[in-house]
């Protein structure tokens, strides 16, 4: 079987016409109808209805399920031409979100540079459902992940190094600055400053504000840690952020919250089950280890 022959009848059934799946692949229109007639021969089963009539296609019962087995052996296709293509390089595709990087990243970041490693990364610094991406697609092979639950992925192996709880964080001029602690319902009418939606900070938001039964007036939101507590300083609204995020040179309060919400900020160190490390790599992801006594 051509994978080939895969590739035109995913995007035959996700697009529904023959001229521009063709176009596509830069390919004649005789050329996918051939591949699909091969693959109807190879399972014995037709995979396309097409009424000319009325200029309609329709996938069968069988090509449905020929169209969720072939997803996946594209995907694993894509990824071994990825892993393949790399397997004699030393470089370390690492991925990690801003956040960890600002915070927690650099407590490591001395071993690394000892053992020469840093030399061997090439660093993407994106929010952690993107990261999830990469490493799933093959385009990263281990990445530092933040998450508001603690991750459970089958292709994934998953290492949880740290897990600390959010609080909230306010100016000092705030009414609440010297309450120690709160119930999150008490910031109902304030405004609040958060990380863009790509991070987890946005999902811990939603889950504090639905259990205390508002919802949020979102005045700003940035991927920067350092503007967030600039605002907040300046009392121009409130935030939710990891506790480890606040020190006492940003001039601002984190106060903890009483609401019994098993939401935490799950720092995981996440490698590709398939994935086979050089030294170089291992030496790298073993490394890492480390930041689970340092930060836990």
């Amino acid at each position: 079987m051509n994978t080939r022959d895969l590739a035109y009848f995913s995007s035959l059934v996700e697009l529904r016409n023959f001229t521009v799946v063709a176009s596509r692949f830069n390919v004649s229109q005789p050329t996918i109808t051939v591949a699909i007639q091969r693959l109807e021969n190879e399972f014995g089963a037709p995979l396309v209805q097409r009424d000319r009539a009325h200029n309609k296609l329709t996938i069968t019962r069988a090509g449905i399920l020929l169209y969720q087995r072939a997803q996946r052996i594209l995907k694993d296709l894509d990824l071994a031409h990825s892993e393949v293509s790399r397997a004699n390089q030393s470089t370390i595709q690492f991925g990690m979100p801003p956040i960890i990087g600002t915070m927690w990243f650099p407590l490591i970041a001395g071993q690394l540079f000892s053992k020469g490693l840093l030399n061997y990364t090439q660093t993407l610094e994106v929010g952690s459902d993107q990261l999830l991406k990469e490493l799933e697609s093959g385009n990263i092979d281990v990445a530092l992940l933040g998450s508001v639950r603690p991750l459970h992925e089958e292709n994934l192996d998953i290492t949880l190094l740290a897990s600390h709880p959010f609080k909230a964080v306010v100016s000092k001029e705030h009414p609440l600055a010297d309450a120690g602690h709160i119930s999150f319902e008490q910031l109902a009418r304030d405004n609040f400053i958060t990380m863009t939606g790509k991070f987890v900070h946005p999902q811990a938001l939603k889950a504090y504000s639905e259990y205390a039964g508002f919802k949020p007036n979102v005045v700003y939101s940035t991927p920067t840690l350092s503007l967030i507590k600039g605002l907040v300083r300046a009392n121009l609204g409130v935030s939710l952020l990891v506790d480890d995020a606040v020190q006492p040179s940003d001039d601002v309060v984190a106060l903890t919250l009483d609401d019994p919400l098993p939401e935490r900020f799950n720092m995981s160190l996440v490698v590709r089950k398939a994935f086979l490390p050089n030294k170089i790599q291992q030496e790298f992801i073993s490394t890492l280890f480390a930041l689970k006594q340092t930060v836990a």
